[in-house]
C-alpha cells in the first residue's frame, strides 16, 4: 500500500494539512501549457520500474544551477525529507503531462543525481513559525532539454503587493498533478487520482509571514484549489513563468476552505535558493 505522509496541526480549530500534494483542481488538462511543471516519482515497490502510479509530489524545472553542473528542479522540503519520502533516497522527475497513456511508465524520466531542502526545515514546526518549506532536486546537466525554467520572483514581491492592495483578490495560476476532490457524494468525499497535468486559477486572500494564502471554497468562488500530491507544485502570476510560491498544504478538509503555499521572496527561502540558483 502507498504510504502517504500527513501532518495536521490543531490551531484554533482549524486543520493544517500538509502531505504530497493532489493535483489541481477545478481547472482543465494542462496539456503542453507548462511544459517546465512535472512529477516527482518514486520505486514504491521497489521493483525496477517507475510507473505512473508511484508519482509523490509535484514541482518545476527553475533553470542550471550557478556551478553549471546540474539543473534544479524545485519542490517541498516535505516531498524529500524524512517521513515524507517514506524513507527513499531516489527520485525520478518527469514532464509528462499524462502519464497513464501507453504503457503506463512515465514519458522521459530522469533520475536526480542529489537532492537537498533547506536545513532548517522542521517537519513538526510551530505555529507562528518558519516552515522552511524548499527543497531541490538536481538533475543531470543538459538533462532538461527545449524548456523554458519557472522564474523565481524579486526579493519581497508580494509584501510590496499588499502593501499598494495590488495583491488581495488578484489571481493565481495553478498547475500540479495527481488527485481531485467531488464533495458532495454519498458517504462522503469522493478523490479521483490520473496523473495528469492540470492548471486552474485560484483567487489570493492575503499573506501569512512566510504563506501565501489562496481561496479554495466552492461556495466562496467557482474556481480552483490544490489538494494532495500537490505539494512543491507552482504557484504562478497569470500569464508569466514567475512563481511566487510553492504549494505546501491546505486549511480544512477536504481540500475546500483556504490554500498555501510557501513563498519564495522572503529572506529565508531566497538564502537557501540562492545557494543553487541565481536569484533576481
Amino acid at each position: 500500500m502507498r504510504r502517504l505522509f500527513v501532518v495536521v496541526v490543531v490551531v484554533s480549530s482549524v486543520l493544517w494539512a500538509a502531505a504530497p500534494a493532489m493535483g489541481v483542481w477545478g481547472g482543465e488538462d494542462d496539456g503542453d501549457r507548462h511544459p517546465m511543471v512535472g512529477a516527482i516519482y518514486v520505486d514504491w515497490d521497489e521493483d525496477g520500474t517507475i510507473v505512473w502510479g508511484e508519482q509523490t509530489c509535484s514541482g518545476s524545472y527553475v533553470g542550471w544551477s550557478t556551478n553549471r553542473e546540474a539543473q534544479v528542479f524545485l519542490t517541498a522540503a516535505h516531498c524529500l525529507a524524512g517521513d515524507a519520502a517514506a524513507g527513499f533516497d531516489t527520485f525520478w522527475v518527469s514532464f509528462d503531462p499524462e502519464p497513464m497513456e501507453g504503457d503506463g511508465i512515465p514519458d522521459g524520466l530522469i533520475r536526480a543525481t542529489s537532492f537537498v531542502w533547506d536545513p532548517r526545515y522542521e517537519a513538526e514546526w510551530k505555529w507562528g513559525g518558519h516552515p522552511y518549506d524548499s527543497g531541490i532536486l538536481l538533475l543531470p546537466a543538459g538533462s532538461v532539454k527545449g524548456v523554458a525554467p519557472v522564474r523565481l520572483p524579486t526579493a519581497g514581491l508580494l509584501d510590496d503587493l499588499q502593501r499598494t492592495g495590488d495583491l488581495r483578490g488578484s489571481l493565481l495560476e495553478l498547475v500540479g498533478y495527481g488527485t481531485f476532490p467531488t464533495w458532495h457524494e454519498p458517504g462522503g468525499p469522493q478523490f479521483s487520482y490520473d496523473v495528469v497535468r492540470r492548471t486552474a486559477s485560484a483567487e489570493v486572500a492575503g499573506v501569512r509571514g512566510p504563506f501565501l494564502l489562496f481561496h479554495q471554497n466552492t461556495q466562496a468562488t467557482d474556481l480552483g484549489g490544490v489538494c494532495y500530491w500537490d505539494s512543491g507544485s507552482p504557484n504562478l502570476i497569470p500569464g508569466t513563468r514567475i512563481a511566487v510560491a510553492t504549494a505546501v498544504g491546505v486549511v480544512g478538509w477536504p481540500c475546500n476552505a483556504l490554500g498555501w503555499g510557501y513563498r519564495l521572496d522572503t529572506p529565508a527561502a531566497r538564502e537557501f535558493l540562492g545557494e543553487y540558483l541565481t536569484l533576481p
